[in-house]
């Protein structure tokens, strides 16, 4: 089978978790909305947790590559990392507007897609703290008054951004970044 076949069922469960929530969705609903038979559903994933899963991992993937063309741009090091910052800060269910869906997705991401999201963190972290160390190499920033290592700001924005995406209603979230990233700036100032 194809890869256009996979990614077709990823999209269509999409869909079908966004307006139907993960309990009430199942393999022959999921199949419906990815347009194909639940024996072509079954040849690509075990059970919709799997497809649950792959959801999760595409849009992990579509963020890390969203990332790239900032990471090929020549900003200073705080606005790349306000742009990555922005870029990973969608909600992976920001299109569901149902908040009874939202919460049980949020919670059916914590129990079956965990690894997922720590792994996206990492790779989040990662990506921050290589960009922080070209700001030092280039001389745009200074760690010493805050007495972090590029690791440990890294890990430390990703953190912050974490819980105010967690703890923010959604229409705050953007402005509350940019605040607490203009404060990371302010402190890094040489």
């Amino acid at each position: 089978m194809s890869s256009n076949t996979r990614q077709t069922i990823i999209d269509g469960a999409r869909a079908c978790f966004f307006k139907h929530g993960f309990r009430a969705s199942n393999m022959s609903l999921i199949s419906k909305f990815a347009g194909f038979s639940r024996v072509t559903l079954h040849k690509h994933f075990r059970n919709k947790e799997c497809v649950f899963r792959a959801v999760c991992t595409d849009y992990q993937t579509n963020c890390i590559n969203d990332c790239q063309p900032i990471l090929a741009q020549h900003f200073s090091c705080w606005d790349m990392i306000e742009q990555i910052t922005v870029s990973w800060n969608k909600s992976v269910f920001e299109e569901v507007s149902d908040d009874r869906v939202l919460r049980e997705l949020l919670f059916e991401a914590s129990q079956v897609a965990q690894d997922i999201f720590e792994d996206a963190k990492k790779a989040n972290r990662d990506m921050l703290q290589a960009v922080l160390e070209k700001g030092l190499i280039d001389s745009q920033i200074s760690l010493q008054a805050c007495q972090l290592n590029s690791e440990q700001l890294a890990s430390m924005i990703v953190a912050c951004v974490n819980g105010i995406r967690s703890n923010y209603p959604r229409e705050q979230i953007r402005l509350a970044c940019q605040q607490q990233l203009t404060l990371l700036r302010l402190a890094t100032q040489i």
